[in-house]
């Protein structure tokens, strides 16, 4: 399949995506709730943490040893709550998803209860997921070239743990076990790169260029009104393509285990991925 072609699916599987969120507006509450807690994890971090324990922490810093340990704890524990609250949210939606997929009813206190139920594996993916961001945050301090590598780990590990949160929510399994059935279903179904995020991609700069360019109208008018409807514009455009992407892991980890995938078809999922 060429490159046009594979954009003209994931472009459709985009707009089903969207559809589906349309239909299902309280699914977007999902990453609102989520964004707002990781701006104040953000807030405590550099604000409230200084605060509480600033005479400490400039002690520490004053000795080289202590301030690598102390920087290398911080990048982990706000790498941890990061993905713990992240992954916390996905996976109430997911599960909200896949229920709306299955043409059952959902709620947003259900997909709640389901990832409360989840918490431990959630947990445990976090402190996974944590300790990967931290090194690669380390090898990527260590110059060009471990930018590049650094890099390059990372994108093989987003493409490997594709599958991770379904999987770990849904199956009797561990998290490395997970992480090893993820990147066997990327490996056995689709290959290695997904084709769907370009047009997720484009949807996500259709929708920024548009705030930019009402922005940019309105500065004509009052400058404060111009600012805040463009930055509301491309937070709700952000908030749409995060539950949207969402729907769309929702529906592949479906079709893939064969159950409903609701509006999506069959076809245009296989044709979601890269062969190899």
């Amino acid at each position: 399949m060429g490159f046009f072609s594979r954009l003209s699916n994931g472009w459709e599987l985009a707009k089903t995506s969207l559809h589906i969120i349309n239909q299902n507006r309280s699914l977007l509450l999902f990453p609102v709730f989520s964004s707002v807690s990781l701006i104040l994890v953000l807030a405590t971090f550099f604000g409230g943490g200084f605060f509480l324990f600033g005479d400490q922490i400039d002690r520490m810093m004053n000795d080289e040893q202590s301030s690598n340990i102390l920087g290398i704890a911080v990048i982990f524990i706000y790498y941890l709550i990061n993905f713990f609250l992240i992954v916390f949210f996905n996976s109430a939606l997911i599960y909200c998803a896949v229920k709306i997929l299955n043409g059952e009813e959902t709620s947003l206190q259900e997909g709640f209860d389901f990832a409360f139920s989840r918490i431990g594996k959630i947990f445990g993916w976090s402190v996974l997921s944590a300790t990967v961001g931290t090194l690669l945050q380390l090898l990527q301090n260590t110059g060009k070239i471990g930018e590049i590598v650094a890099g390059l780990i990372g994108l093989a590990w987003s493409v490997m743990t594709f599958f991770v949160v379904p999987v770990l929510i849904y199956e009797d399994k561990g998290v490395f076990e997970s992480v090893k059935e993820s990147g066997r279903l990327m490996k056995q179904k689709w290959g290695e790169s997904l084709a769907a995020n370009a047009s997720f991609g484009v949807f996500h700069f259709l929708g920024i260029l548009a705030a930019v360019g009402i922005g940019f109208f309105l500065m004509k008018v009052n400058a404060i009104l111009a600012i805040t409807i463009a930055v509301g514009i491309i937070l709700l455009v952000s908030t749409v393509m995060s539950a949207a992407r969402t729907v769309f892991v929702a529906a592949v980890y479906n079709h893939v285990s064969g159950r409903p995938t609701g509006e999506f078809d069959g076809r245009t999922l296989d044709r979601a991925f890269v062969q190899k």
